[in-house]
């Protein structure tokens, strides 16, 4: 039936280095922020700055979520992902100056092409999957957001323990994007030249559908993928509907249900981890970068494991009983966590092991589960206000984490987080609903680490 399996899975994995350059972005700051201080000179309200760094980029990832509609009514597909990374170039580009002032212009531009990656790629990759082999293809989208996290943390492997204002690692650190920017974009330039048949259909060009089409299927089953891609479109087509519509009757009651979902996986607080994991283990291993560090490297590593097991364990009941055994998971994970930190003689490999165990949990449950759910409760508009929602929630928990573990304590910290997460157990038990109809897990799952 198809000419070329390998052929898609190199044209999915080159889209998918959106999603390398996604969850790098994700990490890359957390190892090198006490190198960041240094260098640029962050003596006074570190833990002000340091957040505020963590925060603009997500800030910038919820706006370009927003903007992702708007501009495939302008660009196609493929001209969209060439676009994103000539700007994923330039926000990284200047951070490689030196000053504050461009580095926290260059998170904010990075950020918005954060955002719209984690939207484009995805339909980009849906686009020319066809139904069989979605969730395989879909695998190499997953698979590469928990790659570019598990490159920056091992980048951070080798940041001193005590950098100086010379130090000039970091440059390493803030290049690698700009490979994985340009290297996409010599693919799409070079190799990968024709757009999704979706798109073509969508402008009315039947002639470079057949040419896309003829790409991945044999010549006796283009006439038949033609003819099922315009009825596709044509219901698409039907289904548009404005960000006014979003917020009148079951359209807006749905998008507050899953928006409310994205911030209570926030407010559990896996982001406070992700961003700030280092720091959280130097007070665990006393100031020991290197072992911080390399137990850095298990966090992309069970996000990878936990997407897998939630493969078996999603359609053996219902959304919401789903979602209320993640919250409560988490929330019994973290309320020893919270006491074990308080102590005055803290048991740190336990501590370790429950943080790695948050970890899992969330990764396995809520955090890739919202994503599944989240397309089959809102249209795609409502998907990007929902997503957008979610990074602002991001940024919430990135700006204020480190000025609440300054101001108070670590095990505050995990305390709120639990309390957050017993609000969550309530709502999800009271008022959350979806439809649990028409689910396939396979098609849904795009995104299953990493936005979380």
């Amino acid at each position: 039936m198809y000419k070329s399996v390998t052929l898609l899975k190199h044209l999915v994995a080159n889209a998918s280095l959106g999603f390398v350059y996604f969850g790098y972005s994700v990490g890359y700051l957390n190892p090198a922020l006490q190198t960041v201080d240094v260098v640029f000179g962050i003596t006074e309200n570190v833990d002000y700055f340091n957040g505020l760094l963590s925060a603009i980029m997500t800030i910038g990832a919820a706006i370009g979520v927003l903007i992702m509609p708007n501009m495939l009514q302008y660009f196609s597909r493929r001209q969209s992902l060439i676009i994103l990374d000539f700007f994923g170039i330039f926000g990284y580009g200047i951070q490689l100056v030196g000053d504050w002032n461009f580095l926290v212009i260059g998170r904010f531009v990075a950020g918005v092409v954060l955002g719209l990656n984690s939207a484009l790629v995805p339909v980009y990759v849906n686009e020319f999957s066809p139904p069989e082999l979605q969730g395989a293809l879909g695998s190499i989208m997953t698979m590469s957001g928990s790659f570019g996290l598990f490159l920056s943390f091992t980048i951070g492997l080798w940041y001193k323990q005590s950098p100086t204002i010379d130090d000039q690692y970091w440059r390493v650190g803030f290049s690698f994007p700009l490979l994985v920017c340009a290297y996409r974009t010599y693919n799409l330039i070079s190799n990968f030249k024709l757009d999704s048949p979706n798109y073509y259909i969508s402008v009315n060009d039947e002639t470079n559908a057949i040419e896309s089409i003829k790409m991945i299927y044999q010549e006796q089953y283009i006439q038949g993928v033609l003819k099922q891609t315009k009825q596709n479109q044509k219901q698409n087509t039907n289904q548009n509907e404005s960000y006014k519509d979003l917020f009148y009757g079951r359209l807006f009651r749905n998008l507050v249900r899953i928006s409310l979902l994205a911030c209570i996986g926030q407010m559990l607080g896996i982001n406070a981890v992700i961003f700030y994991s280092t720091q959280i283990f130097n007070e665990i291993t006393n100031n020991d970068v290197q072992k911080s560090n390399i137990l850095n490297l298990f966090i992309p590593l069970l996000g990878i494991l936990g997407a897998f097991l939630m493969g078996f364990i999603l359609n053996r009941m219902t959304r919401k009983n789903f979602f209320l055994l993640g919250a409560v998971a988490c929330v019994l994970v973290e309320l020893p966590l919270g006491y074990m930190t308080s102590l005055q003689e803290q048991p740190a490999i336990l501590i370790v092991v429950f943080i790695l165990l948050f970890i899992l949990l969330f990764s396995t449950t809520i955090g890739p589960a919202f994503w599944v759910v989240m397309p089959e409760m809102v249209s795609p508009k409502g998907v990007c206000l929902a997503t957008s929602v979610n990074w602002l929630g991001t940024a919430i928990v990135g700006q204020f984490f480190p000025i609440l573990v300054s101001s108070f304590s670590i095990s505050v910290c995990f305390y709120i987080f639990s309390f957050a997460g017993i609000l969550g157990i309530i709502y999800i038990q009271y008022d959350f609903k979806t439809d649990p109809k028409n689910v396939d897990t396979q098609q849904n799952t795009e995104l299953v680490i990493l936005n979380q």
